[in-house]
């Protein structure tokens, strides 16, 4: 609540001394000298000397002045039930600025329909800013939300930017964006402006995305008082609008300033979306060291993989897996599958699919008993993963070219041609190469050439150019045969050449 003492509140007199000669007795001097003197100590923040002079002047003469200042004095002295005494005194003899301290002084004795009152008078006979302002505390902190708004506006449009300030957060609170908005700025956007005005903007624009905006306020802010706490907006919001380098310098600044251990992950999470690994882990130990977490661990686990240090990727992940990271538990499955240790692949990874609905995670336990020669289950996992996912996702058209070649190495042709045919079909053009040899095996010419072209054409896959070249021979094509065949040896096929130099 604003009390500003000394606004024009004291007389000045030119008092024409011929003798300063003090002594014990009030009566050799005049009203007018007693006040002038009580005024000197009181300048001097000497109370009780300036307390005896203004009452010595007060015997001698009723004075509104004298009255007013040891209302002042009383105030200063937190005495306010003296304090009201003199300036009721004072307001009484005709003095309406002693309304406003009126207000003041009811507010601090709790008497908020007394303070209403005299700051409604203050208001309405000098027009009074403080009294206005004061007046909305005292209707917000009462819930009078109108007429809060109501005084605050008042002030503020005489260029009170805490009362601008006020407004901004009642409006902010009801959800009145624009109208918070409008004050906030009107309080920031000023010399001398409102700190917490330039603060709660930059909150405002970073809430409705507008990132320049709500960074110019942020910066304004942190200009102002050095808050390491907002460092981490800072890197923040340049991260989000992709300013990496200034995103890096705040993040740097938070964690190595203030132990931000929020700019620690972030930090840590952009110096892995650059690859820069060495530099990801420092921040990622750092933040562990301050507060072990299973996703801080995780994300250890996965640099040291990463950096091929697989000891210490598997040591993280289980760290993260006691600390009850669910995560964990399929990156260190992927771990041990890459190892080729799949009966430990396939530990984790069952645990995991309990229940679960995750396509994904059906395909790598069927991988993982796949390459583990557990054919049975495999098939079993595949069908799962097709099954879950739709039929042109890409975890489902993996499982339908997986699953075609384990029914081709168990000699079952026709269910390889279905399931590779329906990966080939659905844009999965890895598959077609396989799916051309099976057809030629088949004896079905048409499809083998329909497929092995589509795995040069679509699949980009130049082995497909040898198997053109001799299913042209074996058509008698022997021109379009050599064509295939060049191509295939000018790649490195030995094959091909082989071949050649037999025609």
């Amino acid at each position: 609540m604003k009390n500003k003492i000394y606004r024009n509140f004291f007389t000045i007199r030119i008092l024409i001394v011929l003798s300063l000669l003090f002594t014990a007795a009030f009566s050799e001097e005049s009203a007018e000298e007693l006040f002038n003197t009580a005024l000197k100590y009181q300048k001097n923040g000497q109370l009780d000397q300036a307390e005896q002079y203004y009452k010595a002047s007060l015997k001698l003469k009723s004075d509104v002045d004298a009255m007013y200042n040891l209302g002042i004095l009383y105030e200063d002295k937190n005495n306010y039930t003296e304090a009201e005494k003199y300036f009721k005194m004072a307001y009484d003899a005709g003095l309406s600025k002693a309304a406003y301290k009126l207000g003041y002084v009811y507010s601090k004795l709790n008497k908020k329909d007394l303070s209403e009152r005299y700051y409604l008078q203050s208001v309405t006979k000098d027009n009074n800013i403080d009294a206005m302002y004061n007046l909305a505390v005292l209707y917000n902190s009462s819930s009078k939300k109108n007429d809060a708004i109501k005084y605050f506006k008042m002030a503020a449009d005489k260029g009170d930017i805490d009362a601008a300030y006020n407004l901004g957060l009642l409006y902010d609170d009801a959800g009145n964006f624009d109208s918070a908005e409008y004050y906030y700025k009107k309080a920031a956007d000023v010399n001398n402006s409102n700190i917490n005005a330039m603060y709660n903007l930059a909150i405002l624009y970073e809430k409705q995305n507008k990132i320049n905006d709500s960074l110019k306020y942020y910066e304004k802010t942190y200009n102002r008082n050095y808050d390491p706490k907002i460092l981490y907006k800072l890197g923040l919001l340049n991260d989000i609008s992709g300013n990496y380098q200034n995103a890096e310098k705040y993040y740097k600044q938070a964690a190595e300033k203030a132990g931000d251990t929020d700019a620690m992950y972030n930090l840590g999470l952009l110096y892995m979306s650059q690859n820069k690994y060495n530099d990801a882990q420092k921040y990622f130990l750092q933040l562990y060291s301050k507060n072990k977490t299973g996703k801080t661990a995780n994300l250890i686990g996965n640099i040291y993989e990463r950096q091929k240090n697989y000891k210490l990727a598997e040591q993280y992940y289980n760290e993260a897996l006691s600390l009850g990271e669910k995560n964990a538990v399929y990156n260190i499955a992927m771990l041990y599958q890459s190892q080729e240790n799949y009966e430990q692949a396939q530990k984790y990874l069952e645990n995991l699919a309990q229940n679960s609905r995750n396509p994904e995670l059906y395909y790598n336990l069927a991988l993982s008993y796949d390459m583990g020669k557990n054919k049975t289950e495999a098939e079993k996992n595949y069908l799962k993963a097709i099954e879950l996912a739709p039929g042109n996702n890409d975890v489902s058209l993996k499982a339908m070219n997986n699953l075609g070649l384990l029914y081709y190495e168990q000699g079952n042709k026709d269910m390889a041609v279905k399931y590779l045919k329906n990966a080939v079909d659905n844009g999965y053009y890895s598959a077609a190469l396989d799916l051309g040899i099976i057809y030629g095996q088949l004896g079905d010419k048409e499809n083998t050439e329909k497929y092995l072209l589509t795995a040069l054409e679509k699949g980009k896959n130049n082995g497909a150019l040898y198997h053109l070249g001799i299913l042209y021979y074996d058509q008698g094509k022997k021109d379009t045969a050599v064509k295939y065949l060049k191509q295939a040896s000018a790649n490195g096929d030995k094959d091909a050449k082989l071949m050649l130099d037999s025609m």
